[in-house]
């Protein structure tokens, strides 16, 4: 299983954590997550309950003094078996995010 590198992502990611609610493609119940790391383009979701890689999922978190943000995101990778140090998780993809919603999210991050 391949993770991306840092050097591989292409926005900057703040190490900020931020309560995700997310519903599977089923919409069958609401998970909740906390983040690790955010950035324009994704973010990394601490889990032991983990989704399959490519899977689609509906996120909703709250940007603090922004207000609301939901993307539509993908599973992008997923860490089963965390190394000492690491935690379990997933990298998730936002894949559609309205424009405002995308720039209140990159006015927090450069704070």
């Amino acid at each position: 299983m391949h993770e991306m590198g840092v050097d591989q992502r292409k926005e900057a990611r703040a190490a900020v954590q931020a309560r995700f609610s997310a519903r599977d493609a089923s919409g069958a119940g609401t998970l909740t997550f906390t983040s690790d790391d955010v950035s324009t383009g994704g973010a990394f979701l601490r889990s032991d309950l983990l989704l399959e890689q490519g899977e689609s999922l509906s996120l909703a978190f709250e940007v603090p003094g922004e207000g609301p943000v939901q993307a539509q995101a993908r599973v992008a990778w997923v860490r089963r078996f965390p190394e000492a140090g690491q935690l379990a998780g997933m990298g998730v993809e936002f894949v559609v995010m309205r424009d405002e919603e995308r720039a209140s999210l990159a006015r927090w991050l450069s704070r």
